[in-house]
């Protein structure tokens, strides 16, 4: 069972590398790529919204998922702040990345959803 979970896995991770505007082909290169251009002095979720949007528009939505999983999990062993609140951000981001195709579209959508 485990070992079809991980084939699964490595399917759908395969297939987020077929994106032609992806900036990276492994998935932790693209997410920071993401993380990297995003704009300085900005609120907490903000900045989650953005990225996980960012992430599911260049890279894929499973992988916007797993670096919201792993910002979170991170917090909990490295003293950081783990919150709901950043979860929901990363979703809002994942939701407004399928409705805009475009950082503009992305950016506002996160606005309006109040990030």
């Amino acid at each position: 069972m485990l070992r079809l979970g991980v084939s699964l896995l490595g399917l759908a991770l395969a297939a987020c590398a077929s994106n032609p505007q992806r900036p990276a082909d492994s998935s932790l290169g693209c997410m920071q790529s993401v993380r990297d251009s995003l704009p300085e002095g900005i609120s907490d979720l903000r900045a989650h919204c953005l990225a996980a949007g960012g992430i599911a528009q260049r890279c894929s939505a499973l992988e916007a998922r797993m670096a919201g999983a792993g910002k979170e999990l991170a917090d909990v062993f490295s003293g950081g702040d783990p919150s709901w609140g950043d979860w929901r951000a990363d979703k809002a981001g994942i939701q407004c990345a399928r409705d805009n195709q475009d950082p503009e579209g992305l950016s506002s959508c996160c606005a309006a959803m109040g990030y």
